[in-house]
């Protein structure tokens, strides 16, 4: 019973994956063009992609993640089995972690369609900029 739930659960890591994907898909249509995927120290963003980039970004690295992740999961069941449950728990971590930063990037885009306050007094100000 032990093993079969260890298995079910490396691969439930891959809901993942569609997850991100169907988040993009339910917003696709106001995402803007060019996307903020990069942001500096003030969550200012300085690094930018078309949708389609930022699309193909995350789910590589995401899909490169799992890959990987299911691949270690199964390894260290096989060698070490006592380790298998933490390392299980901090590889969903660090999905989780990266899950979190994708869909977020796509939240803040959606909210940045909306031009900032300080954007429309700067466009007043200057309006050629």
């Amino acid at each position: 019973m032990n093993r079969s739930f260890y298995k079910l659960a490396t691969w439930l890591m891959w809901l993942a994956l569609p997850t991100t994907a169907l988040n993009y898909w339910r917003a696709w249509d106001r995402l803007p063009s060019r996307m903020a995927v990069h942001f500096d120290a003030n969550w200012q963003p300085n690094g930018y992609t078309s949708r389609e980039g930022s699309l193909m970004f995350a789910l590589g690295i995401m899909a490169f993640l799992l890959v990987i992740f299911t691949v270690g999961a199964h390894a260290v069941r096989v060698n070490k089995p006592a380790a298998a449950w933490p390392v299980l728990i901090s590889l969903y971590l660090a999905l989780s972690l990266f899950w979190f930063a994708s869909n977020w990037i796509v939240q803040r885009n959606l909210r940045s369609s909306v031009l900032s306050p300080h954007a429309v007094v700067l466009h007043s100000e200057f309006p050629h900029v």
